[in-house]
Formats: C-alpha cells, structure tokens, sequence
C-alpha cells in the first residue's frame, strides 16, 4: 500500500481546507483519489464537481423529508418506506410509483447529477421535497437543521456494512476497486474510505435523535410494520392497518429487488456499474452476510474498534 498523496487530475485545483490522503493502488478508475475535508473523506469527485460549494446554495424547507445514511446500510429501503408512508393513497396496490428512486430522491451532495440525468435540481423543485444523504450531520447545510425539515437516519450493523460496501466498491465504475476484502476492511478501520469515519459519522446523528428520527436497518427486517408506524408517526401521516400492510408487502427485499423503480438496474443500462460477480446494486439484503468474510477472532476485533469512544467532529 502506497503511502504516498493521491495526485489528482491536473484539472482539479485543491481547495486550502481539502487535504489529499494517501493514495490506495486497489482503486483502478483513473484519477481516483479521496481528500479529507471538515473531518470526513470525501473523493475527488465531490471536489471536481464543486459539490461543498453548491450545497451553500442549498434552502432548506419545513415540508423537505431528508433519508441519511453512511451508504450501504439500508438507505435505498428506508427511501422506499418513506416515499410509500406519504403517498399511501394514490399508491395502495400499486407496485411502483413508475418512476425510479433515484429520481424520486436526488442526492444533496451531486447537484451535477441532475444535469447528467436530465434531473430536476432540488434547488428547482416546487413540490415537497425529498432528498437522500450520506453527508455527515455536522456536514449537512445549517437551514436543514434551521427549517424543521424532517431527518430520518438508517444505521446497520457495522460488519454487514463494509461488506456491503465492499461489493458495492467493486462494482461501481467510478472506483473499480480490486482489492481483498481484507484491504478494504482495514481502509474502513482507518477511515480511509468515502464518507468515513463511520463512527463518528453514526454518532453525529443519534446525537441529535431528539430530532432525527434513527432506525436500523436490523429493525426494518425483523418488524417492518413497526417502521412504517415509526416513520408515518414522524411524518405526521394517519395510516389504516391495510395501508401498513400494503406498504409492508411492498417493501420486501424480494420485490424491491424485482422491481425496476426500486433496484438501480438503470446503473447497469448506464455503465455506471459493471453486472460482474458482485452481482446487483441490490445484492442480498440479509443480516449476518459478515460471517461469510470475518472470522470469529476478525468480527471481535472489528466490534472493539467500532465500540470504541469517538470525538464529535461538530
């Protein structure tokens, strides 16, 4: 492992408060570096596309219902309970919405991904808005916090997450990582990989669940009828029985996955992902995927480090 700086692209000035960390050869897309910046790692595409500076733009609204995470750890479910909670009426039976996630939840931290995706900018939307998140608390631009937008944050177990996140690095284009399992998880452990430090970042939120609504992504698989009442509770909307039965039935693994509007097919059709052995951007959704890659001595040791007390980055 090289412990020299990444160099960036020529094209990308670093900013003062951007700082380059060490570059990881089991990354392959050209270019690809990460920077330390307010605490958190964020890659080099956060720094060409100009997305800090972009997100002082950002307004926040009472009606904005934000989804965060630290990626990997149930956000895509957590989004689609969300979206079924507040549009239960003109959804009930309903599959799908017909119209993907993604677009449904644009991204705070990828404005640009708007104009690739001939999207609507969030700073253009006129209906309630809803946005998805792997920013940092402290990250998150102060009129969230200041407009009583409502925060919902999944965390996960911290072992099936860098699993999951493992798969998901392998498989998208845009960092081509081919390095073990091993590696990635030591990069985790140091905070190396994008949107890390992982403690900090699950402690930022549950700090403030006095007004974040946080969930787990363990709670979504053993009694998702409680989620949805969690979430409706939260959000203010009034649901029946049937209407909890209805957006549990369709939110299972199982038809998420099947289902075009919820599983990120189109990251394939777009070559953003490659569909290799990893398999899909939805892979397995299951607790306890970590047993297959930790060993008894390696999941012990993992749990210290991830129980071990963390600053703030506040």
């Amino acid at each position: 492992m090289s412990t020299e700086p990444a160099t960036p692209p020529e094209e990308i000035t670093i900013p003062e408060e951007w700082h380059s960390l060490p570059s990881d050869p089991n990354y392959k897309f050209p270019g690809y570096c990460t920077f330390k910046y307010r605490g958190a790692t964020m890659s080099s595409t956060h720094l060409q596309w100009g997305v800090m500076q972009q997100l002082e733009q950002f307004r926040g609204r009472s009606s904005d219902i934000i989804v965060a995470s630290f990626p990997k750890s149930g956000t895509t479910w957590l989004q689609e309970i969300v979206w079924r909670v507040t549009h239960h009426q003109s959804m009930a039976g309903e599959k799908g919405p017909k119209t993907c996630l993604e677009y449904r939840f644009p991204l705070l931290e990828m404005q640009s991904q708007e104009k690739l995706m001939e999207m609507a900018s969030w700073a253009d939307m006129t209906d309630q808005r809803f946005i998805k998140t792997h920013l940092h608390y402290h990250m998150l631009p102060e009129s969230v916090k200041t407009s009583e937008a409502k925060v919902l944050y999944v965390h996960r177990d911290v072992r099936d997450v860098c699993v999951s996140f493992y798969h998901f690095s392998r498989m998208i284009n845009v960092h081509k990582y081919r390095g073990t399992f091993a590696d990635f998880r030591d990069s985790f452990m140091r905070d190396a990989l994008m949107f890390c430090p992982y403690r900090e970042h699950v402690k930022g939120y549950l700090e403030h669940s006095d007004t974040v609504l946080c969930l787990t992504y363990e709670q979504m698989h053993q009694d998702r009828g409680s989620v949805v009442r969690k979430v409706a509770d939260f959000l203010g909307v009034s649901l029946s029985d049937a209407d909890v039965d209805d957006i549990v039935k369709n939110t299972s693994f199982e038809v998420m996955k099947a289902n075009p509007d919820t599983n990120f097919r189109q990251w394939e059709d777009s070559g953003m992902v490659s569909g290799t052995e990893e398999g899909t951007f939805m892979r397995k959704g299951m607790v306890g995927d970590w047993r297959n890659y930790f060993t008894e001595e390696e999941s012990e040791a993992f749990l210290k480090w991830r129980n071990e007390e963390v600053a703030s980055l506040e």
